[in-house]
């Protein structure tokens, strides 16, 4: 058998390669065992000849996250060779795992015989930091997939081979299926057939079976197969609790009639299954396909909307320039205005049904002037009301085409709340809950307002979900109040009575960039998370110009086709670049 591959030895001489592998010493690590602990002296270096590892840390408070996932022939903890400080991270063994292992011991004989050694380690460790403190990060980007089915019905071969087909599609390198336990196969063989392809897909179709469990231990990413409506497969539902970590993610694909104008729901049992997100595949839908692939592998597309008013229809041109390039986002979210018309994408509607249904609600006859006694707020939202259930009546946001999300202003909680399941009018209701304009939601979760209060442009929302790049529209932050409002002579009349100058904003378009301007710093952190940015230039635009929604759309429209041509949204386009 050969040498196991040691990168970090590559810039040393053959003879001082010779000595620090003469002084590794090979260990067996079963899955699920702690190699150190965060905050322990360290001892040793580590090289993985085979298995998984997974790095991550604690914060003050011990709440942890992970930092990497690490494969052969990977090699961490190679501080402790050269100081005494503590580990600074845990690290466990994601599955059964071969390693070697460097003590501090052997490294201090190898220096002693190959001086030139300590310089060479110390310069690597630096490489290290320096690659940290640059921001190179490790999110999650799994190359070995699960499918199991949780139902009965649904085929995980057959889906197992069609996924490899996308993978392959959209993804460089070849990806390896398998369906059932090859005749001879160990470990060496199993580890030898990953290494030999860019991605592996398992399928099992029986629960908690020796093929399910090997499937399932190797597996970074498991997708949990289930048909509309059935329930869950005996034992489905206690396996995947005893087999759950946080290191391994589930989605639930939903098999889906290629006619349905809706998704049609799961099971509740089905749908209380642990799992990230809900991913809907028609049968025979290419495009369904390929966004099942991108989702999975984390090469998707997000867009997020920010709030603003009737600035938020300036999306609709976003919307408009990104179909003209035949790109349609994969997962999409938002707040306020920006909420709808992501729910809008997400229930499945095309470019021009969105645009008619956002102009009929807005433009047409504006929602928010059924005024009443000001008790809670200005009016009583009852426009508003009928409007979302006429769109977007009796639909679930986890039952939409998109994973979609959206955010409202917890002021109970005083925290941003981020809508991922139950009833979408009413998170639609929460996201543009304007206080002092419309009345607040109530819930079991509290008071909710709008989400522009606390998160405007919820683009670290969509990254940490780490599907992909994200696409961030901000319509929110540019200046607001610059031209003289348009005053009639009864408006005039009434001011020259109070003795109010005619500059002065009215009561609504200042409750309307007040439920904005207190996120604007946060926004632009929020910003930072995205992989591009698009901002219109709204500040023309009144907060209330419903009726200019065409020019706002052509504002959004110009924006993207710059973003465009300057190849400002080039990674977006193309995350695998």
């Amino acid at each position: 058998m050969s040498a196991p591959e040691i990168p970090f030895l590559a810039g040393l001489d053959a003879a001082a390669v010779a000595a620090v592998r003469a002084r590794m010493v090979p260990v067996a690590v079963p899955g699920g065992r702690i190699l150190f602990e965060q905050g322990e002296t360290g001892n040793a270096l580590y090289t993985l000849v085979s298995g998984v590892v997974g790095v991550s840390t604690r914060d003050h408070a011990g709440r942890p996250t992970r930092i990497a996932r690490l494969r052969p022939p990977e090699t961490f903890g190679e501080m402790a060779l050269l100081s005494d400080a503590p580990r600074a991270a845990t690290v466990v063994a994601l599955r059964d795992s071969h390693l070697l292992r460097l003590t501090r011991d052997a490294f201090e004989a190898v220096i002693a015989e190959h001086p030139h050694t300590l310089l060479y380690f110390a310069r690597m460790l630096a490489d290290r930091l320096r690659a940290i403190y640059d921001g190179h990060s490790v999110h999650h980007a799994p190359r070995i997939f699960t499918i199991l089915a949780v139902t009965e019905g649904p085929d995980p071969a057959h889906v197992a081979r069609q996924l490899a087909g996308a993978f392959d599609a959209l993804l460089p390198g070849a990806t390896g299926c398998l369906t059932d336990w090859p005749e001879g196969a160990d470990e060496a063989w199993f580890q030898a057939f990953e290494d030999g392809h860019a991605r592996t897909i398992f399928a099992a179709h029986d629960i908690d079976c020796p093929w399910c469990r090997q499937s399932q231990r190797r597996g970074d990413h498991v997708l949990l197969l289930a048909e509309p409506g059935a329930p869950p497969r005996p034992g489905a539902a206690a396996y995947l609790d005893r087999v759950r970590s946080d290191w391994i993610r589930m989605d639930l694909v939903v098999r889906q009639d290629p006619a349905a104008r809706r998704p049609k729901p799961l099971h509740p049992e089905v749908a209380a299954l642990p799992a990230a997100m809900r991913i809907q595949l028609r049968d025979g839908n290419r495009g369904d396909l390929h966004r099942l692939a991108r989702l999975a592998s984390g090469a998707a597309r997000g867009l997020v909307l920010g709030g603003g008013g009737a600035r938020g229809l300036a999306h609709l041109g976003v919307l408009k320039a990104l179909d003209e390039v035949a790109c349609t986002p994969d997962f999409v979210g938002g707040t306020s205005m920006g909420a709808i018309i992501a729910a809008s994408l997400a229930m499945g509607w095309n470019v021009a049904e969105i645009q008619a249904q956002i102009e009929a609600f807005f433009a047409t006859s504006n929602p928010i002037n059924d005024y009443t006694l000001p008790l809670h707020a200005l009016t009583r939202g009852a426009k508003v009301d009928t409007g979302l259930a006429a769109r977007y009546g009796g639909v679930c946001i986890e039952d939409l085409w998109l994973p979609f999300f959206c955010v409202s202003s917890n002021l109970t909680t005083g925290s941003t709340m981020v809508h991922r399941s139950g009833d979408l009018p009413k998170a639609l209701r929460a996201s543009i809950a304007i206080p002092g304009l419309l009345p607040p939601v109530l819930c079991d979760e509290g008071v909710l307002v709008d989400g522009g209060m606390m998160n405007n442009l919820p683009a670290d929302v969509a990254a940490g979900l780490e599907r992909g790049p994200v696409l961030a529209v901000d319509v929110g932050t540019d200046r607001a109040f610059q031209d003289m409002p348009q005053r009639g002579w009864s408006g005039r009349l009434v001011r020259k009575l109070i003795g109010s100058p005619l500059a002065m904003p009215g009561l609504a378009p200042l409750l309307l960039r007040a439920a904005t301007v207190s996120s604007d710093a946060q926004s632009l952190m929020a910003a930072a998370h995205a992989t591009a940015v698009l901002k219109p230039q709204l500040s023309g635009i009144d907060l209330r110009a419903w009726s200019r929604f065409r020019e706002s759309a052509e504002l959004g429209y110009r924006e993207t086709r710059a973003g465009l041509a300057t190849g400002r949204l080039a990674r977006w386009l193309d995350p695998v670049r």
